[in-house]
């Protein structure tokens, strides 16, 4: 009976360790400030500080880096912190989070890494064990300037549920072809589409990078009302999806 409640133990300690470490992930990077967001997506409170980032051939603890904002060392359920200190390339490079304790070899061993994210450019340092891990495809990056963001709920992986911020003239002229008003906005926040324009779908997000409003509410020329009633006062970012490219808007609410 001792033997059977030492092993019912031990299971329920393998099971809400990696529970706990299979929450931490990515939320967003931006090189050209050697910043980094890692975000809390489920519900047990982590302490991170002992996690460890890659960029290239260079890996840290997330201990030895700034604090921007939140808690490394406990990290909340849906929270996230802000690091920096961590030079990127700017020009292409990647990004990896590995659990507690790897070290040497234990970098190209796919059961260690939590997460992956590269731009501008394929093939970097630890695309390869991203591949392996299932959370990557071979040649995909995240195109545009950063800063780059995650938008999936999580679960999801690779380049698609990625976005960095549009730089051909294409996409810039599609910023003129969509407006918010008014702004700041108070009750409701309107997005005007121009007629040669489909949405597909939007999101608001704040500064953390955390999803605050989401729809695939969809429209061609025309315009789409958001209800920001309820939406707490601050700076955020309308992130939309068209026929075209991504948009991404800031916006101010004033309560």
């Amino acid at each position: 009976m001792k033997k059977l409640l030492q092993s019912l133990l031990i299971m329920l300690f393998l099971g809400t360790a990696f529970n706990t470490t299979a929450q931490i992930r990515l939320l967003g990077t931006d090189p050209s400030q050697g910043l980094l967001m890692i975000k809390n997506f489920g519900t047990t409170t982590v302490d991170i500080t002992g996690h460890i980032v890659c960029t290239q051939a260079n890996c840290v603890t997330i201990s030895t880096l700034n604090i921007v904002g939140g808690s490394p060392a406990v990290l909340m359920g849906g929270q996230t912190v802000w690091l920096n200190g961590f030079p990127m390339n700017l020009a292409g490079g990647d990004l990896a989070l590995y659990i507690p304790g790897t070290t040497g070899t234990g970098f190209s061993n796919a059961a260690n890494m939590l997460d992956y994210v590269q731009w501008k450019t394929a093939g970097n340092a630890k695309e390869s064990v991203a591949v392996t891990k299932g959370i990557w495809t071979t040649g995909d990056f995240v195109a545009g300037n950063p800063s780059y963001s995650y938008f999936g709920n999580g679960t999801q992986n690779g380049v698609a549920f990625w976005q960095g911020v549009p730089v051909s003239i294409d996409e810039l002229t599609l910023e003129n072809k969509i407006s918010l008003f008014p702004n700041p906005a108070t009750h409701i926040l309107n997005i005007d589409i121009a007629s040669s324009v489909t949405v597909i779908s939007y999101r608001l997000v704040n500064l953390l990078g955390q999803t605050i409003i989401q729809s695939n509410e969809n429209a061609i020329s025309g315009k789409i009302s958001v209800d920001v009633s309820t939406i707490s006062k601050g700076n955020y970012t309308m992130v939309i999806t068209t026929s075209e490219g991504v948009v991404n808007k800031k916006v101010v609410i004033a309560q």
